[in-house]
């Protein structure tokens, strides 16, 4: 037991501030998802005074293998307000994408940090997948590994009549056994979400009933659901570091 704590020790040191932004970055992605593509016949828009074009293979937005068939793209800058681009195929002439400023902005905060999603990786399909794949992994083994010690110490302390924690490590071990069935749920799941089809997709989106049937209800479960997350993720990689720091 005492080499599986120190191993999930510095899986915490390692994956814990991961684990944050991913919970974090789920949030922000909820409200603003990734621009999906769209089709539609080009309009007058494209041909304002003020819009600027450029030919282009692909850019943050058109980086994936959705929009392959209509490279090189044609990129328009409206320049208006909203800071609108739009995206025409150069094979079918018509729009394939638009996204505004806003919209680009909450995405650095939300789907590119989540699903890591840097241009240069994400252009080199494998790579990226394979290094989505094992971080996700290797991210459910250590909640898994969390579970096992809490469990452990839960069982010793009922055997010994006494608190197996302290502090915020109590309250790191109490949540984290309640909450426990949701983060191998949610991490697990984005595992699997790499591979298609994905049969338990509904588990990662929480998009089943009655949830599915009540968006504010769902809402607020995933929005509480990720601030737990992203705060408990962040007492475990304290606590994890005053460990291994004292070790050192």
């Amino acid at each position: 037991m005492r080499f599986l704590a120190t191993l999930h020790r510095w899986w915490g040191v390692a994956f814990c501030l991961l684990f944050a932004m991913w919970f974090a970055s789920g949030i922000v992605m909820h409200f603003v998802p990734f621009p999906a593509r769209s089709e539609r016949a080009a309009t007058s828009e494209l041909k304002s005074p003020g819009s600027d074009a450029e030919l282009i293979e692909y850019d943050q937005w058109t980086v994936a293998g959705d929009f392959d068939y209509d490279r090189p793209l044609f990129r328009y800058a409206l320049n208006d307000a909203a800071g609108t681009e739009i995206y025409v195929s150069s094979r079918s002439g018509k729009v394939v994408l638009t996204t505004t400023r806003s919209v680009r902005a909450a995405n650095y905060l939300g789907s590119i940090p989540h699903w890591i999603y840097p241009t240069p990786l994400r252009h080199h399909a494998k790579a990226w997948l394979e290094l989505v794949w094992w971080l996700s992994l290797l991210g459910t083994i250590g909640a898994a590994l969390g579970v096992i010690i809490g469990i452990a110490k839960l069982a010793v302390a009922i055997r010994d009549k006494a608190r197996p924690y302290q502090g915020l490590q109590a309250w790191h071990h109490a949540l984290g056994l309640i909450f426990a069935p949701f983060i191998l749920m949610w991490i697990f799941s984005g595992f699997l979400s790499l591979s298609d089809p994905w049969a338990l997709k509904s588990l990662h989106t929480l998009d089943f009933p009655p949830l599915d049937t009540h968006p504010l209800l769902r809402t607020c479960v995933i929005v509480a659901l990720c601030l737990y997350g992203f705060a408990f993720s962040l007492t475990g990689f304290v606590l994890a570091w005053r460990r291994v720091r004292m070790s050192l």
